[in-house]
């Protein structure tokens, strides 16, 4: 198990700049999503941490050591691509072995840490079969095995479950967490699906722009965003104008309403804010029915999605702009499209950031 230090790394291709001083220290045993959009530099961070890029400037240490110089195949790293790589001529043994032969290990080591990983990734009954022979799910964990089998400082996936279907997808990123687990490697996981992130790491990396713009537990990411960008791609956010009216009592206008926000308590008077609000926190009532606590506005419900369990309403406010609010379906059911209805939601719920923050 090894700790991974990266400190002010930076990187251009010509004149446009991918990284901007990104700095991020992994304890041992960590696993750590780096996530975000395409082109935000994410699978660059994790090339240069591998050694097939290297940085304008900044430093890349594993257990103290600077490894920024060293070429990728001194670095002692596993690596798992998107793409599987295996040789189509090898068995998932020989894929399995390729490593150890390369490292000169001999015959007994290399048998025992074969068996070892087939069976840590399932695969021990597939040991002779070669890669056309197995299913993409299976082709991803012989790599991964191969990955792990030279016992690596440092485990790197980029991207490793985007080629495979939905339910195969959420199986194996249970099974990489699991594996993970039992090894106690250090792992960085990149990947655009916020849901793999958030599902599976100890503290997930948001970046944006060749930005890191926020580091936390998935969690922390979710409930309490720092930037815009977060709120806005990190699950689902609806946004409403706002503005601080009293920041020592915490009060901001809201759509001409005004509404307590502890959040608010320490920002300068007069900030234009942009309140994000998660559908699961947004309360609908019937007009002609209860109001639903800490209801401040009225609005159309414009548009119903059903999602087994819960049914997404989008309601379009009076002022124009458009909430979503999540309910039980059995609540839902009676607020068809074209309801008229109070929303409101809970003090707490509110999340404030600069409205100039623009993702």
């Amino acid at each position: 198990m090894s700790t991974l230090q990266i400190d002010g790394v930076a990187k251009q291709y010509g004149n446009r700049t991918v990284l901007h001083d990104i700095t991020l220290d992994l304890a041992s045993g960590e696993f750590l999503s780096l996530l975000g959009p395409s082109g935000c530099g994410k699978t660059t961070l994790l090339r240069i941490i591998a050694g097939f890029e290297q940085p304008e400037h900044g430093q890349v240490r594993v257990d103290g050591r600077d490894i920024t110089a060293l070429p990728a195949n001194q670095r002692q790293l596993g690596m798992v691509f998107q793409a599987y790589s295996l040789f189509p001529n090898m068995t998932a043994a020989d894929n399995v072995r390729f490593g150890l032969r390369v490292r000169k290990i001999n015959a007994a080591e290399q048998k025992r840490r074969v068996d070892t990983m087939l069976d840590l990734v399932g695969l021990s009954a597939h040991a002779d079969k070669y890669p056309h022979q197995l299913s993409g799910g299976q082709q991803q964990r012989v790599a991964l095995a191969r990955a792990l089998a030279i016992q690596p400082a440092l485990l790197l996936l980029d991207e490793p479950l985007s080629a495979l279907d939905a339910k195969v997808r959420v199986q194996l990123r249970e099974e990489i967490r699991r594996i993970q687990r039992e090894t106690g490697i250090t792992t960085v996981f990149v990947t655009h699906d916020q849901e793999e992130a958030l599902s599976i790491s100890d503290r997930v990396a948001v970046m944006f722009e060749g930005r890191m713009v926020q580091v936390g537990t998935p969690a922390a990411i979710y409930q309490e965003p720092a930037h815009a960008f977060v709120a806005q791609f990190i699950g689902i956010s609806s946004r409403l104008p706002a503005r601080v009216i009293d920041a020592e009592q915490g009060q901001i206008a809201v759509l001409g309403q005004h509404l307590v926000a502890p959040r608010a308590r320490g920002l300068a008077p007069q900030d234009a804010l942009h309140l994000y609000l998660r559908p699961e926190d947004v309360q609908v009532h019937a007009l002609n029915g209860s109001t639903p606590p800490g209801a401040v506005l009225q609005g159309t419900v414009r548009e119903t999605t059903f999602f087994g369990a819960v049914t997404r309403l989008r309601v379009e406010l009076d002022s124009g702009e458009r909430l979503l609010s999540d309910l039980p379906t059995s609540a839902a059911q009676h607020l068809p499209i074209g309801s008229r209805v109070h929303i409101g939601w809970q003090a707490d719920a509110m999340r404030l950031l600069p409205a100039q923050e623009q993702p």
